[in-house]
């Protein structure tokens, strides 16, 4: 990835506190496109979060769990994905 240190540096944490920066940035970008993009909708903050963001993040869980259901014979895999996706 652009701009991270090796990862054997200081046993991995520089790369780990990289990572959360990096974390950050992104939500941080992606809060302000969203309110953005809210503002030229004449949207408020607030039905843009319940709805486009909201939106944004579940629909890559829905297709995951579609695809490891349509794999997985028992379906297990798309079991945890919905609980795991639902608990955080």
């Amino acid at each position: 990835a652009i701009g991270c240190p090796p990862p054997h540096l200081m046993g991995g944490w520089l790369l780990f506190g990289f990572a959360l920066l990096y974390i950050g940035a992104l939500t941080a970008f992606i809060s302000d496109l969203a309110s953005l993009f809210g503002c030229a909708a004449g949207m408020p903050d607030e039905i843009t979060a319940i709805s486009i963001v909201a939106l944004g993040t579940s629909l890559p869980d829905m297709f995951a769990s579609m695809t490891a259901a349509k794999e997985d014979p028992e379906a297990d895999a798309s079991i945890v994905n919905v609980t795991g996706s639902n608990s955080v």
